[in-house]
């Protein structure tokens, strides 16, 4: 019994690792939350932690809104690494060897570097008197990511969104607003959580074309079993816009 729970502990701590890398890559690409997105990279440091994520895939995708998922290797392209000297650390105890140790960082294989300083490994250089030996905490690991993409790293894993949206996501995100706004709606004009709604939203052609392809999503998760747009006296009128898109909300109680 006891395995069990520890490996099921284990890959909490994994997908929740995972899941909240991926809520920092998505806050600094500046794409919003209900934005689905199409594709999620994600490189773990072992076999048991790529294990534990695609055991628990659904649960990661469903969390970060993404369409799928990929596990990736070392050494991706997407990602470059920038490896300097931590002074404070490293200075006092290499003195005039600085400059040579920081050359050698430069021109190493900055994947390599950060995956050892990742685990905790000692990082070996070459310099012209020989090789040093630097701690992980003697070094400073930069990641930055290619345009398009958007990554976090940590301990050894990364994940990396591919921030390309096209129509069909773009329709998708913005039907989730729509739900959103109008879940609002209901809120504001006091209607109880269970009942039922005659629904008709309009707006731009985004809008439109969102509406097009995930009307029976809106009308499912907004309580909606008719729609009507340009109502007569409905119980709630309101616009709402998101970017350059605009609608209007109406509904009447059914």
């Amino acid at each position: 019994g006891d395995w069990r729970n520890d490996a099921l502990l284990y890959a909490i701590r994994v997908v929740q690792k995972v899941v909240g890398l991926g809520r920092a890559a998505r806050a600094q690409s500046g794409v919003r939350t209900r934005q689905p997105l199409s594709l999620l990279r994600v490189r773990a440091p072992d076999d048991a932690a790529a294990r534990a994520l695609s055991e628990h895939s659904e649960q990661i995708l469903d969390e970060l809104n993404v369409k799928s998922i990929e596990f990736i290797e070392r050494d991706d392209a997407h990602v470059s690494y920038r490896i300097k000297p931590n002074l404070p650390v490293l200075g006092k105890k290499y003195g005039r060897q600085v400059p040579e140790i920081r050359n050698a960082l430069e021109t190493a294989d900055g994947a390599e570097i950060a995956g050892h300083a990742a685990r905790g490994e000692p990082i070996v250089i070459s310099v012209s008197s020989g090789e040093v030996v630097l701690e992980p905490e003697e070094v400073l690991v930069e990641t930055s990511s290619e345009e398009g993409y958007a990554c976090a790293e940590d301990g050894g894993f990364l994940t990396e969104f591919d921030t390309a949206l096209s129509d069909a996501l773009i329709d998708e995100g913005l039907a989730r607003e729509i739900v959103r706004s109008v879940q609002d709606a209901r809120k504001q004009a006091g209607l109880d959580v269970a009942d039922r709604i005659v629904l008709g939203v309009e707006g731009t052609p985004g809008v439109e074309r969102a509406l097009a392809a995930h009307r029976k999503y809106l009308m499912t998760e907004t309580l909606a079993i008719e729609w009507l747009p340009a109502q007569q006296n409905p119980l709630y009128r309101g616009e709402r816009d998101l970017g350059d898109e605009r609608w209007s909300i109406a509904f009447r109680k059914a």
